[in-house]
């Protein structure tokens, strides 16, 4: 494994990431590294910020550096021309130590398109992979489940989908301690005659495969614990999970505006449950199944919270190297 031993991963994380930069991002990477100590840090971007954050917060006494970055890569910009013209950015610079081996795992909650490029561009891809996914876990009545793609593809073929899958079902027995995963096609329906082209053809190579495929599942029983994996097409599965996460401040903004005092009483406890089990930052980013290494991506408003349970994720999958493990199921089933 590269950069750290497998017991002791470092961590590479995007300071200058997201809507807030430094002051939320260097927040949240400390509470990680003083809550699991099992991992070290190097924080990547403008030097005089990161260092006035972690004066701030105490930080000397921490296994952390801090890699100084001229650039920065900004939402707005084109991720294929910013990669180019800003080699010395936070986003380029940890990834390229990433393929260097000095660090094990990169976390970024800047540009996804900037990301998921450079994740391409220097990290490189698995060799059994065609082309990567982005994979995001949500809550469900029974736990989570792993759901992919949710935006790297929009345009997908059955055998991408399988491909997915095959990822999906190594991720959840390592990270999620699921036996024998459970892996669902979203469709319109539950026959597997029902969908398009790509639907019936993906239900087709899904159930000859060697998972365990339980067949398709319809949107509205994704929260009900009925698959451990869920895959489909990055244009599909994006629109899903931003659904997902406008749910619960929907259903609290309604309770607000059209509930009695006393029915808010009731309703208001709840629905804050609700919230905070739909938030992403319980979970903290998406995972970028397929590269060569260890990628996460953050949501571009995550907080703090959301940065510390992202580098939790990030040092999770590089202490258990999953990389290694994707392509040596990859390639047994190739």
């Amino acid at each position: 494994m590269p950069g750290g031993s497998q017991k002791h991963p470092i961590v590479a994380v995007d300071a200058m990431g997201g809507d807030f930069g430094p002051p939320v991002v260097v927040p949240g990477a400390v509470a990680a590294l003083r809550e699991a100590k099992d991992f070290s840090l190097a924080l990547y971007g403008e030097a005089d910020g990161i260092h006035a954050e972690l004066a701030a917060l105490d930080a000397a006494d921490l296994d952390l550096t801090v890699h100084p970055c001229q650039q920065a890569i900004d939402m707005a910009e084109s991720p294929a021309a910013a990669i180019r013209a800003k080699p010395d950015s936070s986003i380029v610079r940890g990834l390229t130590d990433h393929k260097a081996g000095k660090v094990d795992a990169f976390f970024s909650a800047g540009s996804t398109g900037a990301v998921v490029a450079a994740s391409l561009i220097v990290v490189g891809r698995l060799p059994s992979v065609d082309r990567p996914a982005i994979a995001s876990v949500i809550p469900t009545t029974a736990g989570s489940l792993l759901l992919l793609d949710v935006g790297a593809n929009v345009q997908c073929t059955p055998q991408l989908l399988l491909t997915f899958a095959q990822m999906g079902d190594v991720y959840a027995r390592e990270m999620l301690g699921h036996d024998r995963p459970r892996i669902a096609l979203l469709n319109i329906g539950e026959e597997e005659s029902k969908g398009n082209e790509l639907a019936i053809a993906a239900h087709r190579l899904l159930r000859a495969s060697r998972l365990n495929f339980v067949g398709n599942v319809e949107a509205r029983r994704l929260l009900q614990g009925v698959a451990d994996v869920v895959v489909t097409d990055g244009f599909t599965g994006n629109m899903v999970l931003k659904l997902i996460e406008g749910f619960a401040p929907f259903l609290q903004g309604l309770a607000e505006r059209g509930a009695s005092a006393e029915e808010r009483a009731v309703l208001l406890p709840a629905l804050r449950i609700l919230q905070r089990r739909l938030d992403y930052a319980e979970y903290g980013g998406a995972l970028l199944l397929g590269i060569d290494g260890v990628s996460v991506i953050g949501h571009g408003a995550s907080s703090s919270r959301a940065v510390r349970s992202a580098v939790l994720v990030a040092a999770g999958l590089a202490r258990r190297d999953i990389p290694a493990k994707l392509q040596a199921r990859l390639h047994a089933d190739g």
